[in-house]
């Protein structure tokens, strides 16, 4: 597993400090986090930036992080600091292809984007929010255009920043599954230790000890990938961000089973913790490609194309030494 150095650690706190105590956006000025998106090719800064959504997750903060990340890409630099958030599309079963906006919409702009057309930055006024009501503690919108206008950053260019945002949203939201995953953990590890039973504390059973490891587990492989694809960045080998992505969901997902099983029935109620840490993650395991439609698509490329997905170790050296 790896480990953070003292600067990851130190960006890690202080952001888990912001979102324990104030808003999503006021967290992000304070962190001076605007300004760290354009020192993305610096390992340190990149670092302090995906610590944010690991810290979002843990203690179920509520921001436009996700959304700016996706639009930086594309080259907002011309609007002010904070202003700009991508939409991320998704499929809705009662109205087809739907654009959603996830986090605290403080916002003056929306980046649509259009695979094949271009994308567009339109005035948030200009389009109707409509709120998604779900657990998780997390402002979800829907997006609502009556007309798309016309593209602002055509095709060809829009193409190259596509790529490079899928990727940096799919390890932010790794990092936001894996805080909100270890959070439930640590919650079924202080119930484990006070609830007790035949006059021993649960956590002294070894089926549930079993439980707490394995969950341990899920969260350290997360951990380990996310930390990776942190480091290799523009790097990382053809559909890194994919194997990363799905594994968190599904990792996420089941450390979370894990923790809700130690927790017994309280953990299901709307009041507990670990009920919106849960959420969290089922919501952003649904974006940007779930766990299994990544897993489906990777199995199928890799019949289709014979690739060893493996990361070559000249490729993982040159990570290590870049993030030193």
């Amino acid at each position: 597993m790896k480990t953070l150095d003292a600067s990851a650690e130190g960006s890690l706190a202080a952001s888990r400090r912001g979102f324990a105590s104030a808003t999503g956006s006021d967290v992000l000025l304070a962190l001076g986090w605007w300004e760290l998106l354009d020192e993305l090719h610096d390992a340190e800064m990149r670092a302090a930036v995906f610590a944010l959504f690991r810290a979002q997750g843990a203690e179920l903060g509520d921001s436009c992080a996700l959304g700016a990340l996706l639009a930086h890409p594309y080259g907002p630099a011309r609007f002010a600091e904070g202003s700009v958030a991508a939409t991320i599309a998704r499929r809705s079963a009662r109205r087809g292809p739907t654009q959603i906006l996830l986090g605290d919409p403080a916002v003056d702009h929306l980046l649509i984007d259009s695979p094949g057309a271009g994308a567009c930055i339109v005035p948030r006024s200009d389009v109707g929010l409509r709120p998604i009501d779900v657990p998780g503690r997390l402002t979800i919108h829907e997006v609502i255009v009556e007309r798309m206008p016309v593209p602002t950053i055509v095709e060809e260019d829009a193409r190259a920043a596509r790529q490079r945002s899928v990727f940096l949203g799919r390890v932010a939201a790794a990092f936001e599954i894996l805080g909100a995953a270890e959070a439930a953990l640590a919650l079924a590890v202080e119930h484990a230790m006070v609830r007790t039973q035949f006059g021993e504390p649960i956590a002294t059973f070894q089926a549930v000890r079993h439980l707490l490891a394995w969950a341990r587990t899920d969260c350290a492989a997360v951990e380990s990938v996310a930390h990776e694809a942190q480091q290799l960045d523009t790097i990382a080998p053809p559909r890194f961000d994919q194997i990363v992505k799905a594994l968190a969901g599904r990792n996420g997902r089941r450390a979370c089973e894990r923790a809700l099983q130690v927790l017994g029935a309280i953990g299901f109620t709307a009041e507990h913790r670990h009920h919106h840490l849960h959420a969290r993650v089922l919501t952003l395991d649904s974006i940007l490609g779930s766990s299994s439609e990544l897993a489906s698509g990777l199995a199928a490329w890799l019949r289709e194309t014979r690739r060893d997905p493996d990361i070559p170790r000249t490729l993982l050296l040159r990570g290590t030494r870049e993030a030193g």
